[in-house]
């Protein structure tokens, strides 16, 4: 699992798969392809070969989960038996599949049934992920990414419910250079600096090409030309000589607000690699994840933690420190990892480095002349972004940075407006121009921000500094205040005034320890107001830091705000554990509320999600205000 540069990014805008025009003239190649994200090309390609039966299992032409066979669907519902029952052992009373339920399960039967399926959701151009290449991928440019969701189609009700769940399953491949040598060798200088290099640039070139569609393909015209003999998903090049990894994103347990008033609710998020490996069951193991340190076992081995510190402040380091390219040796890291929302940098969980080393431990490292760390502080943000769950949950969309276009153009209820968080929006810059430089002959930039960059910084919602100078430049746009939201380090740009539909309500500091069961927030009693006839949706049902809502009328003509819906807590709930329809239940509890649009660029702020409303705008709800970002609560 890859850090901040593991989010996939797009082409084109925000959320489309297409190509720019390049440069004006005729000769003008088109820009590679960051990421397929259209749902036309998309099935296509898994109708060409490409479902997660097709790609890697027994029986390629099961199209639901009880079919599949051997494959890594074994090794995979092995990884999350274990995890599943050893949680479940903490508490067995309160914890298992089910609203009755406080502490509610991923359910295992899912990877087994006949209504399950995985959906391909993107497919992304890692090129750029070459610095970061390990012993196997030596001689590759980069990588290919396949992601795919788990989804179900069943019967509730006489009424036929369809949703995704919060899974999603990676499949990286690397992309071969041509002739096998490796693309980067001897790399480095201006043109003419020698033969390696030239070859080398010219190796790279050849294997953007085949992501260089033209700018009028799509749907199915895009499936079939990526799928053609030389371009980027040419059969010849995802075979098992270039296999990787399989990599998993899931959430294993919810607790509910009810449960956790104070948080707003309580998620958990299994990361795990698996790397093929005959001698498994399903011929995966685990593997280590990149960049992502064993807390549990440095914490009791206090000369590894001492090697890795000073491995960290060594020299040899410091540019990788600096630039985001930092990859830690093996013998450091885990095997599994496990974020946590809502709250992000704010819990100790989410940031594996931290919770191993201080401040103090970097007071003396030399930050002079570095660029994006400059300060301890940042330090240590740095290398947290860096690890998996960090990575996941820096301006992510509960726990992901790829949750996948809705395949019904018109649906709007369990819909995202959105579907890719923040974080990515800004990656989809830095990789944007990574490819310019490479098609203009230059030597890409390695150079990554912090693994919270995101577009439009200083905009409401964004992160912002609140006074370390490692975060001096993370300012906030005229008009707007840094205010602190349970990080010490990090705030959010937000109006100074009292809240308008979306502004916070409820502020509080988070307590964290290093079990995330017990961190805590504690809440002041002064607290910000909402703006006149608004009302503070607390945190209590499931608003982290609350959320002030008007009426529709009240908004009405205003900027920002638009007519949605909010679920009334109980009612919905007891229309849920009645096993009634989620769309259903929606609709027969929900009451309308003005709320604070959302776009690409105008992104929610932390810990909210943004839902599509039935109409061309989108609102910021919490996440688990939609049926498929939660494990609780379906047929």
């Amino acid at each position: 699992m890859a850090g901040p540069g593991e989010s996939p990014a797009m082409s084109g805008d925000g959320n489309g798969d297409g190509n720019g025009d390049g440069e004006a003239g005729e000769a003008a190649e088109p820009e590679a392809l960051l990421l397929v994200s259209d749902p036309a090309a998309l099935v296509a390609l898994e109708d060409a070969g490409l479902s997660f039966a097709a790609l890697l299992h027994e029986h390629p032409e099961a199209t639901a989960l009880a079919g599949y066979g051997e494959g890594p669907i074994v090794a995979i519902a092995r990884e999350l038996r274990r995890v599943l029952r050893a949680n479940a052992a903490e508490d067995p009373t309160h914890t298992g599949v089910g609203l009755r339920y406080v502490h509610r399960q991923f359910d295992l039967d899912w990877l087994a049934a006949e209504d399950t399926r995985f959906e391909l959701i993107g497919v992304v151009n890692r090129m750029d992920r070459e610095v970061f290449a390990n012993p196997r991928g030596q001689g590759a440019a980069g990588e290919t990414r396949l992601i795919y969701r788990l989804a179900y189609t069943r019967e509730q009700g006489g009424v036929e419910v369809d949703s995704r769940l919060p899974m999603t399953v990676n499949v990286v491949f690397w992309q071969p250079a041509p002739g096998g040598g490796a693309a980067g060798e001897g790399e480095g200088g201006a043109a003419g600096e020698g033969s390696r290099g030239a070859e080398a640039r010219a190796g790279r070139r050849a294997v953007q090409r085949r992501w260089q569609a033209d700018a009028g393909l799509a749907g199915t015209e895009l499936a079939a030309w990526l799928r053609a003999p030389g371009h980027a998903l040419d059969p010849e090049l995802l075979g098992a000589a270039q296999l990787e990894a399989v990599e998993i994103d899931v959430q294993v347990e919810r607790w509910p607000s009810t449960i956790r008033p104070d948080m707003a609710g309580h998620a958990e998020y299994l990361l795990e690699v698996l790397r093929p490996d005959p001698d498994a069951p399903g011929g995966y193991a685990p593997a280590v994840l990149e960049n992502t340190p064993d807390v549990e076992r440095l914490r009791e081995d206090a000369g590894a933690r001492a090697e890795l510190l000073a491995w960290l402040r060594d020299a040899d380091q410091r540019e990788g420190l600096d630039q985001g390219t930092l990859t830690v040796p093996d013998r450091f890291l885990a095997k599994a990892a496990v974020s946590v929302t809502p709250r992000g940098f704010a819990r100790l969980a989410n940031r594996p480095f931290s919770a191993l080393f201080g401040p103090e431990d970097f007071a003396d490292y030399d930050f002079a002349g570095m660029d994006r760390v400059r300060s301890p502080a940042a330090a240590l943000r740095r290398l947290d972004g860096l690890s998996c769950q960090g990575c996941h949950e820096s301006r992510s969309i509960a726990g992901f940075h790829l949750l996948g276009a809705e395949r019904e153009a018109d649906k709007s209820v369990d819909a995202l407006a959105e579907f890719a968080s923040p974080h990515l929006q800004g990656e989809l810059e830095r990789r944007r121009v990574w490819h310019e430089q490479l098609a203009a002959g230059v030597q890409p930039s390695e150079r990554r921000q912090l693994s919270e960059h995101e577009r439009n910084r200083g905009a409401w919602g964004t992160h912002c500094g609140l006074g370390d100078p490692g975060f001096a430049d993370w300012t906030c746009d005229e008009g707007l205040v840094c205010a602190a939201l349970g990080d010490a380090e990090i705030g959010t740009c937000l109006e100074p005034g009292p809240g308008g539909p979306g502004g916070v309500c409820e502020r509080g500091e988070v307590r964290t320890r290093a079990d995330h069961h017990k961190d805590r927030v504690r809440y002041p009693e002064e607290q910000p107001a909402c703006g006149p006839a608004a009302a503070c949706n607390d945190n209590r049902v499931g608003f982290p830091d609350g959320m002030c809502a008007t009426s529709c009328a009240a908004a009405e003509g205003k900027e920002h705000a638009a007519c949605g819906l909010i679920p009334q807590l109980r009612g919905f709930n007891d229309c849920l554990s009645a096993k009634r329809p989620f769309a259903t239940c929606i609709a027969e509890t929900a009451f309308p509320a003005a709320l604070r649009t959302c776009s690409a660029d105008a992104p929610c702020r932390d810990d909210y999600i943004c839902a599509r409303t039935g109409s061309e705008v989108g609102v910021c709800l919490p996440p688990y205000f939609l049926f498929q970002l939660r494990v609780d609560g379906h047929p």
